[in-house]
């Protein structure tokens, strides 16, 4: 269910990009706020009185776009401030409601995924089948149907939709003897792959950014959904660290000074990971493992 934005929510998002952080007592919406968090667009400190700050602008507009309010920049957000601000006529609220530029649906609240073999699942209770998909394509799935996999099949979360349209450029990375289906776990536009990830019981590998940022996301967004996940894992291939010593690539180290306190204490393979991460300050996009 969507969750309802008031204008005194908007009033609050828009003094949190405005100053980057406001005090959490005037949050009031509590599901918005867990929505938030969820997503890793805002950070709640322990100081006294406690504050949540900004992380991820874009993030943030997602989750608001994601329950049906099309909005993409503090300009929409002041747009339904001012909305508010004088008495409507019935004809008024009509129209507001019929504007598609200003109220969206959630026509694309769902799975975003693709396979590079064919798969059978069980789709609304029926046996179907999944196809490799053209390459820049992926395969939506709405909120509204029913996915069920198989035990043999390996989830594989990806943090950027552009490498779920382009899998193929990355098949070099997974068991060609396996069963995979890649889901894009970006929130801008849906959060219900969240949902769904919450009911799978499976095998989940993680494939994301190798900087602090995306093991973030792994460690406190996805691992807290996968409470009935038989495995889970991070994707780290053997030559990663040759990779991103050769890319050399530090602008993004310093935007996520905040992660810095992250680990991984159930895993030591990720921890390495991330000491390295830390220790040389670099960074690399998954984008940069296409073949």
């Amino acid at each position: 269910m969507a969750i309802n934005i008031t204008k005194n929510n908007f009033i609050v998002i828009k003094t949190l990009f405005e100053n980057k952080y406001i005090t959490k007592s005037t949050f009031k919406n509590k599901k918005l706020l867990s929505a938030l968090l969820a997503c890793n667009s805002i950070s709640i400190s322990e100081e006294r009185p406690a504050k949540i700050y900004l992380n991820d602008e874009k993030a943030l507009l997602g989750m608001i776009k994601a329950n049906g309010y099309n909005v993409t920049s503090l300009k929409d957000i002041e747009h339904f401030i001012n909305q508010e601000e004088k008495p409507k006529s019935r004809d008024d609220v009509s129209n507001d409601y019929s504007d598609t530029k200003r109220v969206e649906s959630k026509s694309f609240n769902g799975l975003m995924i693709a396979v590079l073999d064919k798969l059978e699942v069980t789709f609304n209770n029926e046996k179907e089948y999944l196809y490799p998909n053209m390459l820049g394509t992926g395969l939506f799935l709405h909120y509204s149907s029913k996915l069920e996999l198989p035990d043999d099949v390996i989830v594989v979360g990806v943090e950027n939709p552009q490498v779920v349209w382009q899998i193929k450029k990355y098949k070099y990375l997974f068991t060609q003897n396996k069963k995979y289906l890649f889901l894009s776990i970006s929130e801008y536009k849906t959060n219900y792959q969240y949902k769904w990830l919450e009911t799978f019981k499976g095998e989940y590998i993680h494939f994301g950014d190798f900087d602090l940022a995306g093991i973030n996301i792994y460690l406190n967004t996805i691992i807290p959904r996968l409470k009935k996940c038989k495995k889970h894992s991070f994707l780290i291939p053997e030559n990663i660290y040759t990779l991103i010593k050769e890319k050399d690539y530090k602008k993004d180290y310093s935007h996520q000074t905040k992660y810095e306190n992250i680990e991984s204490k159930d895993d030591f393979i990720l921890q390495e990971l991330i000491g390295f991460i830390k220790t040389n300050k670099i960074t690399l996009e998954q984008e940069m493992l296409s073949n």
